[in-house]
């Protein structure tokens, strides 16, 4: 595989999220496995971490979705009320209210303490591909498979906007950290929305080649933007102007899943052949390379930076210590 390893093309993105600073993330150390966490019995299409990094929640197509206590990797409840495949989960972040959405397009949001249903809303006649909360926990917003993304009031599961401009399958929604820009992913292009005015900010052709982006992750700064496509081409954006920054990453056969750590420093992807690539983001050069799972890898980092977990078909939670070397 080549790999652009010549900082001048990252230079631009250099500003924007952080030099990578000796002894922090730059080792060509690979992360190590820390803890399997068993549970689920099918694919496991997406999860993630909690605010504060102590709690994961993931969903399968055993049709439950979990909530993982990080520290002793325990089960902490199941959740599940109908047969149906999980798609896409979320948690607020004060960590107090689940959403999962299901292959029937039905979106179920749960109270975490008594592990009761809050409610039960149709979001789609479709499964529900993505879901993401924002950081006030007032507003949801799902991906749907007929191209629209739906804004819901959580208080009352009522329907507030309908975003309209993908041709196809919206496979993944993300807020910005700030809230103030919502980004969306599909086969037709990546679009990235106002959420105060519902108004579209950019359409990003991410993916000339015409084939369907399937996923996003946002710096912590909120600055730039990450996509990855099926044939596994990863970008990084200006959330501020729209443009591209540095030269295309070189992944994987497909680029399942992306994740930044919480510095900004490492960018983590996520393939179909069951791998995790480990990018220094200031001179996209790949750090290391894990074999994490047998099939497609959705993956995220804990809030810390020290962690990232990872998931897959074969229904396995792995944790892997990403923590920098001494």
């Amino acid at each position: 595989m080549n790999q652009h390893t010549g900082s001048d093309r990252w230079l631009p993105m250099i500003a924007g999220i952080g030099v990578c600073l000796v002894g922090a993330y730059c080792s060509a150390q690979e992360p190590k496995e820390r803890a399997i966490l068993k549970g689920h019995v099918a694919n496991v299409p997406n999860l993630q971490f909690s605010a504060d990094g102590s709690m994961l929640v993931s969903g399968g197509w055993d049709a439950t979705t979990r909530l993982w206590d990080v520290a002793s990797g325990k089960q902490l409840a199941t959740f599940k009320d109908r047969a149906e495949k999980i798609w896409s989960v979320a948690i607020t972040a004060d960590g107090k209210t689940l959403a999962a959405g299901s292959n029937d397009g039905t979106i179920t949001m749960w109270d975490v303490a008594t592990v009761r249903q809050r409610a039960a809303f149709k979001g789609d006649p479709e499964a529900i591909r993505s879901l993401a909360f924002s950081s006030d926990g007032k507003t949801l917003v799902s991906g749907d498979d007929d191209g629209t993304i739906k804004v819901w009031d959580v208080a009352t599961g009522k329907e507030r906007a309908t975003l309209k401009g993908h041709s196809s399958r919206v496979t993944t929604v993300k807020f910005s950290p700030d809230g103030k820009v919502l980004a969306s992913a599909s086969g037709d292009a990546l679009r990235l929305w106002d959420t105060a005015t519902a108004k579209e900010r950019f359409t990003l052709k991410a993916n000339e080649d015409h084939n369907a982006l399937v996923s996003l992750a946002f710096s912590s700064d909120g600055a730039t933007l990450a996509s990855g496509s099926k044939i596994g081409k990863i970008k990084l954006w200006s959330v501020a102007t729209g443009k591209q920054l540095g030269a295309t990453l070189p992944d994987h056969d497909g680029c399942g899943a992306l994740a930044f750590s919480g510095d900004g420093k490492v960018l983590a992807s996520g393939s179909i052949d069951g791998t995790i690539k480990w990018w220094v983001v200031a001179t996209g050069q790949e750090q290391a390379t894990t074999k994490a799972h047998e099939g497609g890898v959705r993956l995220a980092f804990s809030p810390d930076s020290k962690m990232v977990v990872s998931v897959s078909k074969d229904g396995t939670l792995r944790l892997w210590d990403v923590a920098p070397p001494k």
